[in-house]
């Protein structure tokens, strides 16, 4: 009688690692964008307070002394 031995390989997990960049990737691009949006958001709100209490010449004036340093 003749046995034979059967050898048993492991299976390779596989995991597709430019997924999860992409993912990871995404969730960035997402959190930056909505930061940039809160700053958008705050920027205009100051800017139209500013425009509410000091009037539009003062504002502007007081937007191109800061642009500009004079």
């Amino acid at each position: 009688m003749k046995e034979t031995a059967k050898i048993i390989q492991p299976t390779e997990l596989r995991h597709d690692t430019h997924a999860d960049l992409n993912q990871t990737s995404k969730i960035g691009m997402g959190m930056v964008i909505s930061f940039a949006g809160l700053v958008g958001a705050w920027s205009l709100a100051c800017f139209l307070g500013a425009l509410g209490t000091q009037g539009i010449g003062t504002a502007i004036k007081g937007f191109m002394t800061a642009v500009t340093g004079m």
